[in-house]
C-alpha cells in the first residue's frame, strides 16, 4: 500500500522538474536570447561590442546595442547591415524574441544555406540580400509565414526553384529575389498588393504568367528575358551584354 501511495508523489516531482525545464527554456530576457545569438556569428570588426549583460539592449523605444530596434521596452527589430558578419545566423534563439518582427542581416559575409527562417517567429519583414547564400531552397520553407510582407534576397547565391510555399503568402507586398541563379517557370504571383517584385538576372524561363504582365519589363531582365506583347508571351533568349 505504501508503494501505491508513493508514486504520485515520484509524478510530481517529475511535473516539477519539467516546469522548472519549461521556466527556463521559455523564461529568458531579451538580453539572453540575443547574448545566445550573438556567439553564432563572426564579429571580426567587433561592432557588436556593446552587445554585453552590463546594460539592456532597449531602454524603452531606445536601443543601447547597435543595431537594435526597440518599442515599448522590448527588441521588435534587428538592423544589422553592412557590419562584416559571418558565421550562423540562429534562427532558434531569433525565435524565442517574442516581439520580433523585423530583421536585417543585408550586405554582409554570410555563406552557404539559408536559416530556417520559420524558426524566427512572426516576422513582417526579412532582409538578406547581398551576402553569399547559395544552394536550393525547399519548397515548404516558408509555410506558415503568413505575417510576411518583405522578403529580400538579391545579390546571393541561391539556386533551384522558386518556392511555391513563397510566392503564395497573403500578405506579400515586396519581394526582391533578382541576381541570384533562381531557375524554372516564372511563378504565378497573385497578391493584389505586390508593390516590388524583382526576378531579374537569374535563369528563368517562360511566358510571364498573366497575373504579372503590368510588370515593367525590367522585373524580368537577364540572360533569359521574358517578355510580354499584348495577349501573347513568348521567350526572348539572348546573352546579357558583359
Amino acid at each position: 500500500m505504501g508503494r501505491h501511495i508513493g508514486r504520485p508523489a515520484r509524478n510530481v516531482v517529475h511535473v516539477l522538474v519539467l516546469i522548472s525545464f519549461v521556466g527556463v527554456t521559455f523564461g529568458l530576457s531579451d538580453t539572453e536570447i540575443l547574448l545566445q545569438f550573438k556567439s553564432s556569428l563572426n564579429d571580426s570588426s567587433s561592432v557588436l561590442v556593446n552587445w554585453n549583460a552590463l546594460r539592456n539592449p532597449c531602454t524603452f523605444n531606445y536601443p543601447n546595442w547597435n543595431g537594435v530596434l526597440c518599442l515599448n521596452g522590448s527588441v521588435w527589430g534587428l538592423k544589422l547591415e553592412q557590419m562584416n558578419l559571418s558565421g550562423t545566423i540562429a534562427a532558434e534563439s531569433l525565435g524565442l524574441l517574442s516581439s520580433l518582427r523585423a530583421v536585417s542581416f543585408m550586405n554582409n559575409k554570410f555563406e552557404g544555406p539559408l536559416p530556417d527562417l520559420r524558426k524566427m517567429g512572426p516576422l513582417k519583414s526579412i532582409y538578406l540580400s547581398d551576402n553569399g547564400f547559395s544552394g536550393n531552397i525547399s519548397d515548404d520553407a516558408f509555410e506558415g509565414m503568413t505575417s510576411l510582407k518583405k522578403l529580400y534576397m538579391a545579390n546571393n547565391r541561391l539556386t533551384g526553384t522558386i518556392p511555391s510555399s513563397l510566392v503564395q503568402l497573403p500578405k506579400l507586398m515586396e519581394l526582391r529575389l533578382e541576381a541570384n541563379k533562381f531557375q524554372g517557370q516564372v511563378p504565378e504571383i497573385k497578391q493584389n498588393e505586390m508593390r516590388s517584385l524583382g526576378l531579374a538576372n537569374n535563369e528563368l524561363e517562360g511566358p510571364i504568367p498573366e497575373s504579372l504582365s503590368k510588370m515593367d519589363p525590367s522585373t524580368f531582365a537577364g540572360k533569359y528575358v521574358i517578355q510580354i506583347y499584348a495577349h501573347f508571351s513568348y521567350i526572348l533568349r539572348f546573352e546579357h551584354h558583359q
